[in-house]
């Protein structure tokens, strides 16, 4: 298994925006397999800024890059991240494996 954490910075003042973007892609249009296994999001606010970080899972790494590619190549995808108007920034992208202890 492994999770890919998307680090994303917004003034605190555009964070409803940026949230309304995270309920557009879970729309019924986006749903695709290979899917995630779940998603995790938490908060943090620096100053002006908040800082939302997912947390998304997935069977593999092979998962992962067959949903992105899906993901890069919708245009209703493009509009909603990539647009020129956006005024969030994706901060960085990580990838881990999921160890299991114990």
């Amino acid at each position: 298994m492994i999770k890919v954490v998307y680090t994303y910075r917004t003034k605190t003042e555009d964070l409803s925006e940026l949230m309304e973007k995270f309920a557009r892609s879970a729309l019924p249009q986006f749903d695709s397999q290979p899917n995630n296994l779940k998603i995790e999001m938490s908060r943090r606010d620096e100053g002006r800024d908040t800082y939302i970080r997912l947390d998304i899972y997935y069977n593999c790494i092979e998962d992962y890059q067959v949903r992105n590619r899906q993901e890069r190549s919708w245009p209703q995808w493009q509009e909603i991240w990539f647009n020129p108007d956006n005024k969030h920034t994706e901060v960085s992208v990580e990838v881990y494996e999921v160890l299991h202890t114990g």
